[in-house]
C-alpha cells in the first residue's frame, strides 16, 4: 500500500492530461453523478430500481453527447 503511487507513477501523466484538454479532478464526475441522480429523484418520480437505471443511462449519454453514436450502432444491429 505505501508503494501505491510510486509504483503507477508512468500512469499519472498529469501535463498530458492537461494538454489535452482533460479534466484531472474528481468535481466534474462527482457533479454529473448528482445530476443523474436528481433526474430520478424529481418530484412525484417514483421508479422501481431497473428503470431508475436505465433512465439514468439515457441521461448520461446525453449529457456526453453520444445519442448519434449510439444510434448508428442501434441501427447496425437492428438491420
Amino acid at each position: 500500500m505505501i508503494n501505491y503511487v510510486s509504483d503507477r507513477r508512468h500512469m499519472i501523466r498529469y501535463p498530458e492530461f492537461i494538454a489535452k484538454g482533460w479534466q484531472i479532478g474528481s468535481g466534474p464526475m462527482e457533479s454529473q453523478c448528482r445530476m443523474l441522480s436528481d433526474r430520478v429523484r424529481g418530484s412525484g418520480m417514483r421508479w422501481d430500481a431497473d428503470n431508475a437505471e436505465v433512465v439514468m443511462a439515457l441521461e448520461a449519454m446525453e449529457q456526453s453527447n453520444q445519442w448519434p453514436q449510439y444510434w448508428k450502432i442501434a441501427m447496425l444491429h437492428n438491420n
